[in-house]
């Protein structure tokens, strides 16, 4: 988006300093709003500015966010906003904002600036932001940009009647996504879906499908908590919840509070450079993201955590998303971008356009994961004989694994495109789950447990 400067001196400056130590912690800025405005625009800028990549450092990442007169105490309707690293400038009116920013009356009284301090360098980091009263700017104008996405044909059909295949974590412009909310339920019916989980960062908006084609995939709205310590999802909840929160007691009652409102709970991506989760796995959630984008980056730490969880008997529930933040333009350096349905989760809903009905099955780990909306898919069911049934899709030519207890006891490659066997189920087992791997030991495929 392309937003308009003001042409006249800010009315307010406010700066600080901040020194290396500390950082990942939140600082809130008061300043004060007066009567009978209908628009705010902030800039916000700071010295030795680096990105906000984990693989970066020696600088300064300064994230910013905005609290209005109502307050910032957790689940605020004062909440107006969090863009983090990715705009720093942003305009708040009564009809338009600055994406991800809620439009909105502007209060009389004392608001707050929310500034994240990700990275600090070793010289420390000066800031200043400055903001100017009733600037009367005009909504930006889209940026130029094409969808490179195209269209999958030939996808295989489900290997039972009923099932959908999805992705249940995806960006927009309401974060740090380059596509709107119906270009990536667009790029994401092309690729063959039948719903979609738009998880935008912090968002003091949840996506919200009124209005839209009705031949888009099911929209699936969620937010993904994110903070410097480790970022969690929270699908079909319908208010924000607090992401300033840094002790991991703190965390857990937050996500009981979002549980209490609906809100199907995961742990993301717990792994190197994910950002990894420092906040220890014995809060209340109910799914772990096992698998994050491409699996070679490093899902496998994911897969073994969840295996812990199911070891301990605790019956947390494997999750899948793709991560998608970019539909337009070119890939950029030897990392290729994620792309919708990479992985695809599968779910066999009772009512396939209900986004309620579909989260429910995910919630009820009746559901399977695997690389892509071609599969390879993968179903397991226990019988009444002491055995476990699979039927797979798709995988002639790889392997199929029976695992309990993190440790596989049984294997078979799969020769044929529809396949089905029978295992039995080992002594003393209290869950087994399945998975398909290709010759170099990828994960293709990866079903949810059964607990016996």
């Amino acid at each position: 988006m392309i937003e308009q400067s003001p042409a006249t001196p800010a009315n307010l400056v406010l700066s600080g300093r901040f020194e290396p130590g500390d950082e990942r912690i939140y600082r809130h800025v008061p300043f004060e709003v007066p009567a009978g405005l209908s628009q705010l625009h902030i800039r916000l800028g700071y010295d030795g500015q680096i990105g906000s990549s984990v693989f970066l450092s020696g600088g300064n990442t300064l994230d910013i966010g905005l609290f209005d007169e109502r307050g910032a105490h957790s689940g605020s309707p004062g909440f107006r906003g969090w863009s983090g690293s990715n705009k720093l400038a942003l305009t708040i009116g009564t009809t338009w904002a600055t994406p991800p920013y809620r439009p909105g009356p502007i209060g009389e009284g004392t608001w707050q600036l929310l500034l994240g301090l990700y990275k600090i360098g070793p010289s420390g980091l000066d800031y200043r932001a400055e903001i100017w009263f009733d600037p009367v700017l005009s909504p930006p104008v889209a940026s130029p940009g094409e969808i490179t996405a195209s269209k999958v044909s030939n996808l295989p059909e489900p290997i039972e009647a009923g099932w959908l295949r999805g992705d249940l974590h995806s960006h927009s412009i309401a974060s740090d996504g380059d596509s709107s909310l119906q270009d990536l339920l667009g790029t994401a019916r092309d690729a063959g879906l039948d719903f979609l989980g738009v998880t935008d960062h912090n968002a003091a908006m949840l996506p919200n499908a009124g209005g839209l084609d009705r031949t888009l995939p099911v929209l699936i709205p969620g937010i993904e908590v994110t903070n410097y310590r480790g970022h969690w999802n929270v699908w079909g909840a319908e208010r924000w919840f607090d992401f300033r929160l840094l002790e991991a007691g703190d965390v857990s009652r937050e996500m009981k509070i979002a549980s209490d409102a609906g809100g199907l709970v995961s742990v993301n991506h717990p792994r190197p450079f994910g950002p990894n989760w420092e906040y220890g796995f014995g809060l209340d959630y109910h799914a772990i993201e096992v698998w994050n984008g491409p699996w070679p980056f490093l899902n496998s730490v994911s897969l073994g955590i969840w295996d812990m969880h199911l070891t301990l008997g605790r019956r947390v529930v494997a999750a899948g998303g793709s991560d998608t933040h970019f539909l337009k333009g070119e890939d950029r350096g030897a990392i290729p971008r994620a792309q919708l349905g990479h992985p695809s989760v599968w779910v066999k809903p009772a009512n396939p356009s209900s986004a309620t009905s579909i989260l429910d099955e995910v919630r009820n780990g009746r559901s399977f994961i695997s690389a892509a909306p071609r599969g390879p898919q993968l179903l397991l069911r226990r019988t009444g004989t002491g055995s476990i049934a699979v039927h797979t899709s798709s995988a002639r030519g790889r392997t199929l694994m029976l695992i309990t207890s993190g440790h596989p006891f049984a294997a078979m490659a799969v020769d044929q495109d529809l396949w089905a066997g029978d295992f039995p189920i080992p002594e003393h087992a209290t869950h087994v789950r399945a998975q398909i791997v290709d010759a170099c030991g990828n994960v293709e495929a990866l079903s949810n447990a059964i607990w016996l």
